[in-house]
């Protein structure tokens, strides 16, 4: 007895089931990307608390961390875009280097001006570098998750061009006709030689005409 062929899951749904499903490399850049937007929480509210307490309009206050944290964060993705080791990588390491420094000083002169002890100096000084880890983490797997993607894209099959078919040149001799006005391909000369092959056109045995050469002139 033949068993019932199932039907084929659409390619639809395949696609959205490799998609949707938990895999280590996407959940490390989700717990990257939660990690880096909370540090980035905490430095911002130490640095804009700390802009206000140093006579900095509130309205303004928050250009302050803005300005700092986020060069912090667009020197370390603009570090992604440069070659190794050129001018462009070397400016773009030396700024979020002083970035990070300055938001780690900022941080820590909050923790002292609110009267923390040691552990809040520390959490507050870290928050910056958590910061820095955590976006240069998540640049890392960003590309090691678009290179497997490319890996396992299938590559386009090149067409080969279509080959220029040449012009069939009838003989006045396959035809039995004479033309008045032989056309440019017969009338171009052939170059005879002692190397040079014999054409001749194919004829009819029962007609009894001679075999003309092609190149003979």
């Amino acid at each position: 007895m033949e068993q019932p062929v199932l039907p084929r899951r659409p390619l639809v749904w395949t696609r959205w089931r490799s998609i949707l499903r938990p895999r280590p490399l996407y959940l490390s850049l989700i717990v990257s990307s939660v990690v880096a937007f909370k540090a980035f929480e905490m430095s911002f509210a130490a640095l804009h608390h700390l802009a206000v307490r140093n006579l900095v309009e509130a309205e303004l206050a928050a250009n302050v961390p803005i300005a700092i944290d986020g060069l912090v964060v667009g020197a370390i993705v603009a570090t992604a875009s440069f070659p190794k080791r050129s001018a462009g990588w070397w400016y773009a390491t030396a700024l979020f280097v002083i970035s990070t420094m300055v938001s780690v000083a900022g941080n820590i002169e909050y923790a002292r001006e609110i009267g923390g002890g040691p552990v809040s100096l520390i959490i507050y000084a870290g928050m910056p570098l958590t910061l820095l880890f955590a976006v240069h983490l998540t640049l890392i797997l960003l590309a090691r998750s678009t290179g497997s993607r490319s890996i396992f894209a299938p590559a386009a099959v090149a067409q080969p061009a279509a080959e220029e078919v040449p012009e069939m040149v009838t003989s006045p001799q396959l035809n039995g006709h004479d033309h008045a006005k032989p056309t440019p391909q017969a009338a171009a000369p052939f170059s005879t030689g002692p190397n040079t092959p014999m054409r001749f056109n194919t004829f009819d045995a029962a007609d009894g005409r001679k075999l003309v050469p092609l190149n003979h002139r």
